[in-house]
């Protein structure tokens, strides 16, 4: 049973992105973020670091971009560059790039950032006087919205200073200031007191410097709990990123489920039964030892792979849909699964690592993680193969 096998070109184990229900899940989203009521509706901003969350960045974001999302959002400038580069070539939807990240003294990548409409997070005023400098040295505009710190403490500007330095940014010639935003540190915790204050705190700077300073096209501050739980129309983007892929930042806190799936599947098959003895161990280090006579399925997959070996001996596995516990250590290119006495596991055999009839976080639960380090997890040397 090995009918989702896309061809001699398709490793045995690879990831498949169906980007139908990326388009569904966008679509659910979007709808969700859209009952804030904000007048003129709110923009998308997909969340696409971290290799699209392990989903493939290039190929998620085109897809995105080709859904409708007005905005991507990577992570540092190294990734933008790849992706402007790939959406220039690919895609006739123009998504614009938000870059999260930020600027360093060091000068690297004001050049593309200003040649290439790279949108640049600004979190301290030294380097906003030196991009616009170099902006203005280019006869150029650089495009740029700020990063306000209200609870996270990471990166932004503390709330104590914020006025001060946006009223100085919006005097320099050569930056065009198109946003501001900030990010939630509890958002996935519905009615919580911390969330609102920095919801309250961030809305009342945001309103005050658009009085007395400038006007900002975009506003925003909701990362996915945002969208599901703190909902406002006086903001007018939001950036889902997890539950873009078909989950929720903390599924047991869920208070309303918006019908996102699962996009990724992890897939392989079985490439080797062995029958064993009983009394016999498994693996390195001898950590499982077979009660009765079994039939052990390898399958190649590991930590590699991006399959993590705290799964040892405790995650399941769906081969032809039935699930079948894994045992002895995860190694770093193979897996083994007890199949019992069963023949109706054989060699070629569709395996399910997770997915949607098997979700990832149940692999989370079981190493004590997060959902979203599973799928980012999913290593370069697995393929991922796009459907829809």
């Amino acid at each position: 049973m090995n009918h989702h096998f896309h061809g001699k070109n398709v490793n045995y184990t690879y990831a498949e992105i169906n980007l139908k229900t990326l388009r569904l899940n966008l679509a659910a989203v979007r709808k969700e973020a859209g009952r804030a009521g904000t007048p003129q509706g709110v923009k998308i901003c997909s969340v696409i670091k971290s290799n699209a969350y392990g989903h493939g960045m290039n190929e998620t974001a085109k897809a995105l971009a080709d859904f409708g999302s007005e905005y991507l959002g990577t992570a540092d400038y190294r990734e933008s560059l790849i992706l402007s580069d790939f959406l220039n070539k690919h895609s006739k939807k123009k998504a614009k790039i938000l870059c999260l990240g930020i600027l360093t003294e060091e000068k690297k990548f004001f050049d593309e950032v200003v040649t290439r409409n790279i949108e640049a997070s600004i979190a301290d005023v030294g380097i906003a006087k030196m991009l616009n400098d170099y902006a203005g040295s280019v006869n150029r505009k650089a495009i740029v919205q700020i990063q306000i710190e209200t609870g996270m403490n990471r990166i932004g500007f503390p709330l104590s200073e914020a006025y001060e330095a946006v009223e100085a940014i919006s005097k320099m010639k050569n930056l065009k200031v198109k946003g501001i935003y900030s990010h939630y540190a509890t958002s996935e915790i519905a009615n919580n007191a911390f969330a609102k204050k920095q919801l309250k705190e961030f809305k009342a700077l945001v309103k005050s410097l658009e009085s007395n300073v400038m006007k900002f096209e975009l506003r925003h501050i909701s990362n996915t709990g945002g969208i599901l739980n703190y909902k406002d129309p006086y903001f007018n983007m939001v950036r889902p990123g997890i539950s873009l892929y078909g989950y929720y930042p903390d599924r047991k806190k869920v208070v309303k489920d918006i019908g996102i799936k699962p996009v990724m599947t992890l897939r392989s098959r079985v490439n080797f039964v062995n029958n064993v003895p009983k009394r016999q161990s498994i693996s390195y280090g001898r950590l499982h030892f077979t009660e009765k006579p079994v039939r052990i399925a390898s399958i190649p997959i590991g930590y590699g792979d991006g399959y993590s070996r705290l799964l040892t001996n405790k995650s399941k596995v769906l081969i032809n849909g039935r699930p079948y516990n894994t045992v002895g250590a995860v190694c770093m290119d193979w897996v083994m699964a007890d199949v019992g006495n069963s023949h109706d596991v054989n060699v070629n055999d569709e395996v399910i690592l997770f997915g949607e009839d098997y979700p990832a976080y149940r692999l989370s639960e079981i190493t004590g993680s997060i959902v979203y380090e599973v799928i980012c997890n999913v290593s370069s040397r697995v393929q991922r193969v796009y459907t829809y």
